[in-house]
C-alpha cells in the first residue's frame, strides 16, 4: 500500500523538550497507581488468590518485564506520540496500526473515568463511616473531571509537576504503613508465607489473581505517547520504562507483603470481605494519621487520571495528524501546546464512563469490572508490541538485530500473556464480571468491522495515513536500500 503524507498539524506542535527523566518516570509510575494497586488490587488479588497475593504480583511483574523489553526497543528507534499505533503501523502495516488504536481506544481512554468513580465510591463509604456525611460519589467523580481538564489543558509541563509531587508522596506514605506493619504484625506474625504459591486458594485462583496484578502494572509502556515532548526520547523513554517497572515491582511487592502481615496472615478471610482493609489497618497502626493513606489514595486516583489524560490525547492526537481520526483533533493551542480538542474529547469520555459506569455496576464495582476488559485487551496490543518488534529489527536493523532479545523474548512474553488471558474467561469470572470478556470481545470483533469496512468503501486514506506519523518516527532502511524503499512523511 502505498503511503500518503499525514495531514498538517493544526497549530504550532507539540512542546518539545517539556519533559525530562524525572518526569517521564513519573508518567509511567503514577499510571500504574501506585497506592490504588494497594488499596484495591491487593484486596482484589487476595480475594482470588487467597494469601499468595504477593506471588501473583510477582509473576505479573515477570511478564510486564518480558513485556518492557519490546517496549524498549521499540521506543529506540520510532519516537512518537502515536505509541503501539504508530510502532504497529510501521511495521505490521496500516490496518494492524489502526486496528491496535481501535483496542486503545476502548481501554486507555476509560482509564480516568473508572479511578475517579472508584474514588467517589471510597470516599462515599469513608465519610458515611468516620463522620456519619453522606459524599455522593459523582460529586467527587465530577470535580476530578474538572481538575484533570484543567490539569491537561494548561500544559504537559504543569500535568507533569503535579504527577512528579503526588506521585513522590503516595509511595513514601505507602511503604511507611508496610514498615509499620511488618514491625507490628497480626495473626501469624511476621512471615514470608505470602511469596508461596503453594498457599494459594488454587491454581485457577492464583492465575485469576494474575489477571488482577497485570491490571496493576498495565500503564508502565504509556510513557511512549510523549516520546516528542521529551528530551533526548530515544534514551529517556527506555530508562523510564525499566525504570517505572523496577519501582513499582519492588513497591507492590514490599508492601502487598507489609500490609498482609500487618493485617494477619491467619485472617485473610476478614482482609478480603472487609470494605476498605487498608485504610481500617492504618486507623489501628497510626491512629489519626490513618488520613495520610485516604490522602494517598485521592492522590493515586487523581494522579492516574492525569497519567491516562496525557498519554490518551497525545494518542488521539498522533492519530489525527495521520489521518486517522478527524483533523480537528490535532489542533494545538497557541499557547500551552496541548492538543486542545483532544483534552475537550478525552475529558468528554471521563465524564461518561464515571457516571455511566458507576450508575450501571456501582463506583467501586465499575473498576473490577473494568480490570478484566483492561487486561485482555492490552494482551492483544503488547502481544502486537513483541511481533513488530521482530518484524522491525530482523527486516530494518538486520546489523542490531539479536535472537534472544528480539525473537524468543517477545515469544516468551507473548505465550505467558495468551495464556493468562485464556485463564481469564476459562473459567469466567463471578458475577456481572462474566459480562466483562464479552465486551471485550465484541470491541475486538467490531474493530475487524471497521478494518474491513475502511478498507473497501473509499475511506482508505485514512488506513494509509495509519502508518505515518512525523519524519523522525520513520525507522531508516539499511545502507544500500534507503533511495529504493524508505517512506517518508510529512508535517
Amino acid at each position: 500500500m502505498t503511503r500518503r503524507p499525514a495531514i498538517d498539524t493544526v497549530g504550532p506542535g507539540l512542546d518539545p523538550g517539556a519533559v525530562s527523566l524525572p518526569g517521564v518516570l513519573m508518567q509511567a509510575i503514577t499510571h500504574i497507581a501506585p497506592a490504588v494497586g494497594l488499596i484495591f488490587t491487593v484486596q482484589a488479588i487476595s480475594g482470588v488468590a487467597g494469601v499468595a497475593s504477593p506471588f501473583a504480583l510477582a509473576f505479573a511483574a515477570l511478564a510486564m518485564a518480558s513485556v518492557a523489553v519490546s517496549v524498549v526497543q521499540l521506543s529506540r528507534k520510532i519516537s512518537s506520540a502515536g505509541g503501539y499505533f504508530t510502532w504497529v503501523s510501521a511495521t505490521l502495516g496500516p490496518r494492524a496500526g489502526f486496528f491496535v488504536a481501535w483496542i486503545f481506544l476502548l481501554f486507555e481512554p476509560i482509564g480516568a473515568g473508572i479511578n475517579i468513580a472508584f474514588l467517589g465510591g471510597i470516599l462515599q463509604a469513608t465519610f458515611k463511616a468516620e463522620y456519619g456525611y453522606d459524599l455522593a460519589w459523582w460529586v467527587t467523580a465530577m470535580v476530578g473531571c474538572l481538575v484533570l481538564t484543567a490539569v491537561s489543558y494548561f500544559g504537559l509541563r504543569l500535568s507533569i509537576r503535579f504527577v512528579v509531587v503526588m506521585g513522590a508522596f503516595e509511595i513514601l506514605v505507602c511503604v511507611a504503613l508496610a514498615l509499620t506493619s511488618l514491625v507490628h504484625p497480626g495473626r501469624g506474625g511476621l512471615n514470608l508465607t505470602p511469596f508461596n504459591p503453594a498457599n494459594a486458594t488454587s491454581l485457577n485462583g492464583l492465575f485469576l489473581g494474575v489477571v488482577f496484578a497485570i491490571f496493576a502494572f498495565a500503564g508502565f509502556e504509556e510513557v511512549a505517547p510523549l516520546a516528542e515532548e521529551s528530551r533526548e526520547p530515544a534514551r529517556t523513554l527506555p530508562r523510564a520504562v525499566v525504570l517505572s517497572l523496577l519501582i513499582t515491582g519492588v513497591f507492590l511487592l514490599f508492601t502487598s507483603w507489609g500490609i498482609l502481615v500487618g493485617w494477619g496472615t491467619s485472617d485473610l478471610s476478614s482482609f478480603v470481605s472487609g470494605g476498605s482493609p487498608v485504610l481500617t489497618l492504618a486507623h489501628r497502626l497510626w491512629g489519626a494519621g490513618w488520613i495520610l493513606i485516604l490522602v494517598a489514595l485521592i492522590n493515586s486516583a487523581v494522579g492516574v487520571g492525569i497519567a491516562v489524560q496525557n498519554a490518551s490525547t497525545r494518542v488521539i492526537f498522533g492519530m489525527a495528524r495521520a489521518g486517522a481520526l478527524p483533523a480537528a483533533l490535532a489542533k494545538i493551542h497557541p499557547v500551552h501546546r496541548t492538543p486542545v480538542n483532544a483534552v475537550w474529547m478525552q475529558s468528554i469520555i471521563t465524564a461518561i464512563v464515571a457516571l455511566g459506569g458507576g450508575l450501571a455496576f456501582g463506583a467501586i464495582g465499575v473498576l473490577t469490572f473494568a480490570a478484566v476488559i483492561i487486561t485482555l485487551l492490552v494482551i492483544v496490543i503488547y502481544t502486537a508490541g513483541n511481533l513488530a518488534t521482530w518484524l522491525l529489527y530482523s527486516r530494518k536493523y538486520p546489523r542490531e538485530y539479536r535472537r534472544i532479545t528480539h525473537l524468543v523474548v517477545p515469544i516468551v512474553s507473548s505465550i505467558i500473556l495468551i495464556y493468562v488471558g485464556y485463564k481469564t474467561v476459562r473459567p469466567l469470572p463471578s458475577g456481572v464480571d462474566k459480562w466483562a470478556p464479552a465486551v471485550a470481545a465484541g470491541w475486538f470483533v467490531l474493530g475487524l468491522l471497521v478494518v474491513a469496512v475502511l478498507s473497501t468503501t473509499g475511506h482508505r486514506q485514512w488506513m494509509t495515513h495509519a502508518g505515518v506519523a512525523i519524519a523522525t518516527d520513520e525507522p531508516p532502511a539499511p545502507a544500500g536500500e534507503a533511495a529504493s524503499s524508505a517512506p517518508t512523511a510529512s508535517r
